[in-house]
């Protein structure tokens, strides 16, 4: 009765008897057919799949069951078109096969377990994903997210935001490319520390506008380049220091323009080379205190604008009058009589004044 009873049952269900419906453990041999991009799965060929050899409850190859290939591994979560968390479980790791149907040509992983594999370090509440030692990201036991990389580590979005109450970027080299507008926002205060060199370049205008303050240091030189004009505008006072020499070159003209007064004090001499003409117009009173005055010029003019009186023609006049006036002292005569006995001498004053009249008419202006 025993034997008809078992009999009818593995006729029923035959997977009893090959021991089909009991889960097995097997181990990795290979991935054969790894999946490319678009490729689909198939039963035949499942791709996402390894190669398996059953193992007997010892651990030992089973050799009553055969090497099976491109076994389906199990899609953890979110299995989908081309979506889903896949990784291939590495060669010699051990995962738990079953028999779908109980049939022997529908094997399939259930599970996989790091069984005869070293682990990575995880603590009670943490969470670990790992590739290897160096190479994984996870959270502890307080909510610490770390991702790690001994390669790159690349993001793509359309949008990207991200809000941290304390931020620390820490980099050897950075590049930084923006195809459009950039805009940055500090609420606070803003610190650039280069040491090395800064370097600012813009291919259009470059704008610096502060509500308060801007101050520029430096410990050694600054060369100020400027293509074409420069505007200065100061609203109230300007005030320029410099401790050693300064020196200023303008090719064109130069136009300088004082609303009140204008003081300048020089400490050594004071040179000043005009190539054409020099004109100077005061409006009030002009006082020159020195303790010499040279005027060298090939004429001079000292008086009155315009026409009105001019002080070396109108010294030669009075020259010429002395001059006059001394030559008759030394020919008059009285009644007849003879001319002073002195009158040579009158007349060489006469001429002395004469040569003066002329040297004086030679810069007369």
């Amino acid at each position: 009765m025993r034997k008809a009873i078992e009999k009818v049952i593995l006729k029923i269900f035959p997977e009893l008897s090959g021991g089909l419906h009991l889960d097995r453990y097997a181990r990795v041999l290979a991935v054969s057919d790894a999946p490319a991009a678009g490729g689909p799965s198939e039963r035949f060929r499942p791709r996402y799949a390894v190669d398996l050899e059953i193992l007997t409850p010892d651990g030992a190859r089973d050799e009553a069951f055969p090497v099976y290939e491109a076994v389906p591994l199990p899609v953890p979560a979110g299995c989908g078109q081309e979506a889903g968390l896949y990784a291939f479980p590495e060669p010699g790791a051990l995962v738990v096969i079953g028999f779908a149907y109980g049939r022997a040509d529908h094997p399939l992983v259930r599970q996989i377990y790091p069984q005869g594999m070293s682990l990575p370090e995880v603590a009670q509440g943490q969470q670990r994903w790992q590739q290897s030692a160096d190479v994984y990201q996870g959270v502890d036991q307080h909510g610490n997210w770390t991702r790690k990389t001994g390669q790159a580590i690349s993001d793509e979005s359309l949008h990207r935001a991200a809000r941290a109450v304390e931020n620390l970027d820490e980099f050897s080299r950075e590049l930084r490319r923006i195809h459009e507008h950039s805009k940055e926002v500090v609420g606070g205060t803003k610190t650039l520390e280069a040491l090395g060199a800064l370097r600012l370049r813009s291919g259009g205008s470059a704008n610096l506008v502060a509500v308060d303050n801007i101050n520029f240091a430096t410990s050694r030189d600054r060369t100020l380049i400027v293509g074409q004009d420069r505007h200065e505008v100061a609203g109230r006072h300007m005030v320029s220091l410099v401790k050693g020499d300064m020196e200023e070159t303008a090719h064109g003209n130069r136009t300088e323009d004082v609303g009140g007064n204008r003081t300048e004090s020089t400490g050594g001499d004071h040179t000043s080379d005009v190539g054409g003409e020099s004109v100077e117009t005061v409006d009030g009173n002009k006082t020159i205190a020195a303790l010499h005055i040279n005027l060298e010029a090939s004429t001079i003019r000292l008086g009155q604008p315009g026409s009105g009186i001019s002080l070396l023609p109108t010294i030669i006049s009075f020259m010429e009058e002395i001059r006059c006036a001394l030559h008759d002292i030394a020919i008059h005569q009285h009644n007849g009589s003879v001319p002073p006995d002195n009158g040579g001498e009158i007349d060489g004053h006469s001429t002395a004044v004469g040569t003066l009249k002329g040297n004086m008419g030679t810069i007369s202006g």
